[in-house]
């Protein structure tokens, strides 16, 4: 394959990807046909078996660019000049939160995505649990390295934090929380963290 035709291969596809998450966003992920999706690109639909083998494969691109945008919107988020491990820490929650309500207000049938991703591409999830580990581990390993953070172990302790925010990122959750002033939630729950990981305090464990 020459250059411009991988090019072309991947305009193709990022056509294609377009269109199936306007298709996933408003009538589901279930709803959606591979025969629609090659409609909306007006072209055939054993043309789009070319680029994708199966509406899976097309879900999990979909869900991989999401968890791409997610994951960026929050390092930009704590890649603030000056920013102290505490003031990245409620960064994150805070990216984390305000990027997933807006994709259920922009996405109503989002929750049909999650129960893709649980049911066929757990790995995908794994991969992104792995990556927001990573970067919550950056941040108290540089807050441990400030002398903020007294924290024996580093990586149980980000699995601790992670678990602690899921109501701030979990769809189904949010989905329950309308009315909630989330963004001070979120502050208290950091607040509470952050004491917890002084040297006053002890370890959290999961």
């Amino acid at each position: 394959m020459n250059k411009s035709t991988a090019v072309l291969a991947e305009d193709t596809q990022a056509q294609i990807l377009q269109a199936a998450t306007e298709r996933f966003r408003h009538y589901g992920y279930r709803k959606t046909t591979m025969a629609e999706v090659a409609r909306d690109c007006s072209m055939s639909a054993g043309n789009l078996y070319r680029y994708f083998e199966s509406k899976s494969d097309i879900g999990a691109a979909v869900s991989v660019a999401w968890f791409d945008a997610l994951h960026q919107t929050v390092r930009a988020a704590i890649a603030q000049p000056g920013f102290s491990p505490r003031q990245k820490l409620e960064a994150y929650v805070l990216g984390v939160n305000r990027f997933t309500l807006e994709s259920l207000r922009n996405t109503p049938h989002i929750q049909e995505m999650v129960d893709f991703l649980c049911e066929e591409r757990r790995d995908l999830v794994e991969q992104h649990l792995i990556t927001c580990h990573e970067i919550v581990s950056g941040i108290l390993e540089e807050g441990v390295a400030r002398g903020d953070f007294d924290i024996p172990d580093v990586a149980k302790t980000a699995r601790a934090v992670l678990n602690a925010i899921v109501r701030f990122e979990y769809p189904p959750l949010l989905a329950l929380s309308a009315h909630a002033n989330l963004d001070e939630e979120a502050r208290a729950v950091v607040g509470l963290i952050v004491d917890g990981l002084g040297h006053s305090g002890r370890e959290i464990t999961p």
